[in-house]
């Protein structure tokens, strides 16, 4: 069957629709003004978010870390870290606005006496956004919380801009992605993420960036999780060279169904890049298959974007070649019913 042909059978969430149309969103969601004022650059932040709602967090705190004198914390869990006070500026983000540990996590960052700016759609944290008078940033509904990426990133990434964290965003980012996508789509006759998405099926993708890409790296892993039903991991390097590099070896049909892939940029360290060159060369004379991508942007921001779209493509591509509809998530469901409707 043609790629079409298996899009057309497998795709029955219409997950292609949701990925030709991303640009657009992120245009939209950019249109999104906080409208929040009396907000000062406070010591710290906290960004408090699960799987798909948390990405955007992870992206953020990578560009913060790079330009801005505010450190820029990810919170997974239930409570904030016995830190966090009156100078910290919390970020409560849930694309349904009931992720149990977001919603946990928010009545926390209220006690402590935190600075509070929410993001959803609905649910019970645009309840609380009123009930304590915080900031609200009400975003569309109607997408899976994976599929919502740039409603839950732009408006933040505009809140940080504002308050003089960031710097603006620029407009060519948008030009850039539509050409992406276009690039990505199945009616290109040379698709990226089609031919690794064949490269990785029945495979187990062990994917390596250096520490900046890691978070876009983190986001392919949990997108072909929820979207090719597949299992990947993921390091970054140098951390790999002090440990990891030493599994090459055991067990052997565990690594002989391996595909190492080494995501690059233009803009490597020289010693990470010498790092890579070194590890990639060390792990071809195990598990000679090795996959090499290189981002297309141009600064930390757009490379970091290009990696989110593409990987969201290949675990798209991956999933039809599974034959599984890349939007079904039947475990996630039955996990979120036990807990009581809550995710």
């Amino acid at each position: 069957m043609s790629i079409n042909d298996l899009i057309q059978a497998r795709d029955t969430g219409k997950m292609l629709e949701k990925l030709l149309s991303f640009s657009d969103q992120c245009r939209d969601a950019e249109s999104i003004s906080p409208g929040i004022g009396g907000i000062h650059l406070p010591e710290r932040i906290v960004f408090c978010g699960m799987g798909g709602s948390a990405i955007g967090g992870d992206i953020l705190k990578t560009i913060c870390d790079s330009v801005s004198t505010v450190p820029v914390f990810v919170n997974r869990d239930y409570s904030l870290p016995s830190w966090a006070g009156r100078e910290t500026l919390v970020i409560s983000a849930s694309y349904s606005g009931n992720t149990e540990e977001t919603v946990s996590s928010l009545k926390n960052a209220k006690k402590k006496g935190c600075g509070i700016v929410c993001i959803s759609s609905n649910g019970i944290v645009e309840k609380l956004s009123s009930e304590y008078s915080a900031p609200f940033i009400k975003i569309p509904g109607g997408y899976p919380p994976r599929c919502a990426f740039g409603y839950l990133f732009f408006p933040v990434y505009g809140l940080l801009a504002s308050i003089g964290a960031v710097k603006a965003m620029p407009r060519t980012i948008f030009g850039k992605m539509d050409r992406w996508i276009e690039d990505f789509s199945p009616g290109s006759e040379d698709s990226e993420p089609l031919a690794i998405a064949r490269r990785l099926e029945g495979r187990v993708p062990l994917l390596y960036s250096n520490p900046a890409m890691y978070p876009a790296l983190m986001r392919w892993k949990t997108q072909i999780a929820e979207n090719s039903k597949t299992f990947s991991f993921v390091n970054s390097i140098p951390e790999m060279n002090h440990n990891e590099i030493m599994s090459w070896r055991h067990p052997e049909w565990f690594v002989n169904r391996c595909l190492p892939v080494f995501v690059e940029t233009s803009r490597e360290e020289a010693r990470i890049k010498l790092r890579m060159d070194i590890t990639r060369e060390i792990i071809s004379g195990i598990q000679p298959d090795i996959l090499t991508v290189r981002s297309k942007g141009s600064d930390l921001l757009s490379d970091l974007l290009y990696l989110v779209i593409l990987g969201d493509w290949i675990s798209f591509y991956l999933a039809v070649l599974n034959g599984s509809d890349p939007t079904e998530i039947s475990e996630i469901n039955t996990l979120k019913k036990q807990l009581g409707g809550l995710r």
